[in-house]
């Protein structure tokens, strides 16, 4: 969620271990039908998390409250549940760890895209204007669309420039399974599972913000 990019670089400066892990998962049946869930996982910072989270404002970046995060959260849910084909939206926010994650079950592939246009509206950002995803039955073709937006870059060109190193261990991670095997799959980087029903892709948040790798992918199933 990009309106909360500039808390998680202030973060980055003041971790000396690993920033962040954002995980997305999909299972999705070959009708088209699944479950979306997101986690962003800040718990290996935890104890410098608890101290930003307790100023209003570092670096000219607001840093939102729990109560405001919680606030924030509650509106996304409530958003989603009255989207057209979502249902089942759970979420959850542990001020322990450091660990968001938020779920629902899409009916098809154009509810999954909602998904992403709803948060969207939410934040006030354009996630859709550089993701999305396509679903071909009769091909049994799954297949994500990305573009770079330099939104990012910007946002980390903020960052002094001795501290852009401590970003080298955040991931974005990237599982999406299937109930049937999948025959193929497009990028250089992903991984086809063991029992050929999922697709593993990990890449650096530091690739990501500087526009060096892709998410674009082209998944073809067994017929």
């Amino acid at each position: 969620m990009r309106k909360y990019m500039g808390v998680l670089l202030v973060i980055g400066c003041l971790t000396l271990s690993s920033c962040f892990d954002l995980v997305e998962q999909i299972d999705m049946n070959h009708k088209g039908a699944g479950t979306i869930k997101a986690t962003l996982n800040l718990s290996k910072s935890r104890t410098k998390v608890a101290s930003l989270m307790k100023m209003k404002q570092f670096n000219g970046i607001d840093i939102p409250s729990e109560t405001t995060i919680k606030q924030e959260m509650a509106q996304v849910v409530r958003t989603l549940k009255s989207t057209s084909g979502i249902s089942d939206v759970q979420y959850n926010l542990d001020f322990q760890n450091y660990i968001a994650t938020l779920s629902c079950h899409f009916e098809n592939v154009q509810a999954l895209n909602d998904f992403s246009k709803t948060l969207s509206g939410q934040f006030k950002t354009q996630i859709t204007s550089y993701n999305s995803y396509q679903y071909d039955r009769a091909s049994q073709t799954f297949s994500r669309s990305y573009t770079y937006t330099p939104n990012l870059a910007k946002e980390f060109s903020k960052v002094p420039n001795d501290d852009r190193d401590l970003f080298a261990d955040a991931y974005y991670t990237n599982i999406i399974r299937f109930d049937k095997n999948i025959q193929s799959q497009s990028h250089k980087n992903a991984k086809i599972s063991a029992n050929k029903q999922a697709v593993f892709l990990k890449v650096k948040a530091t690739d990501l913000i500087n526009g060096s790798t892709s998410l674009t992918n082209t998944i073809t199933l067994v017929k």
